[in-house]
């Protein structure tokens, strides 16, 4: 996925270069109210890289959706 296809609250994201994984949650940007060039760098950081590492071709990133499920949707 490109990051620029990021739909904030919607997408979860993990970002992996070699051996280094980074991931947060869909809900990550929606609580901190980030944008998505903020929420890929900070799953940059997260992963133990550069703020930047996502512009590397080296770097790839993911996007996935989750269903988040509370006490009160499961009463």
């Amino acid at each position: 996925m490109a990051p620029a296809e990021i739909e904030i609250g919607r997408h979860g994201l993990v970002v992996e270069r070699g051996s280094r994984r980074g991931l947060l949650l869909p809900q990550v940007p929606v609580e901190r109210h980030w944008q998505w060039p903020r929420f890929v760098e900070e799953t940059c950081v997260k992963a133990g890289l550069a703020r930047d590492a996502w512009k590397d071709s080296a770097t790839r990133t993911f996007g996935f959706t989750t269903e988040v499920f509370t006490e009160e949707s499961c009463g």
